[in-house]
């Protein structure tokens, strides 16, 4: 096989991850925060995975807060990709949402509560950017790419 260079390609377009933080695309998660969680990487949530799984929904703000919410996630995700040998892993969290009937097809309601969901979310290992090729996780749905 040969060494392929891309010296001659024409790159059509680039949407960077520099970009999509940006534009409010990707979440950055704080450094601090993922390294008391035990991740050496930075982290990036899709947009559809913050806002339905670390921000507090309405009418849950006495019980719960965003910080709490973000630990669920990346302690699970910790605990999967332990035994995870690849650069992709699908993993599960429960989740406490309102049963606003917004269930997505990623979720499946747990026992007789319908406000308890288990979640499926999947996350890889790659590049931070384009001209970045050091380490970095991005946690986002199934269905996200």
């Amino acid at each position: 096989m040969k060494n392929m260079k891309m010296d001659n390609w024409n790159l059509i377009s680039i949407y960077t991850t520099k970009q999509a933080v940006a534009d409010g695309v990707l979440i950055r998660v704080d450094d601090s925060l993922s390294q008391e969680a035990g991740i050496k990487y930075p982290v990036y949530f899709s947009l559809g995975v913050f806002s339905k799984y670390v921000q507090v929904p309405a009418g849950y703000q006495d019980e719960q807060d965003s910080t709490g919410r973000l630990f669920d996630l990346l302690n699970t995700f910790v605990y999967a990709a332990k035994r995870c040998s690849g650069n992709f892993l699908e993993y599960h969290f429960v989740t406490h949402t309102p049963d606003d009937d917004n269930r997505e097809p990623n979720e499946v309601f747990t026992g007789g509560d319908r406000t308890y969901r288990l979640v499926k979310l999947k996350a890889t290992i790659e590049g931070q950017d384009f001209d970045d090729p050091s380490p970095a996780i991005f946690i986002l749905k199934p269905q996200e790419d």
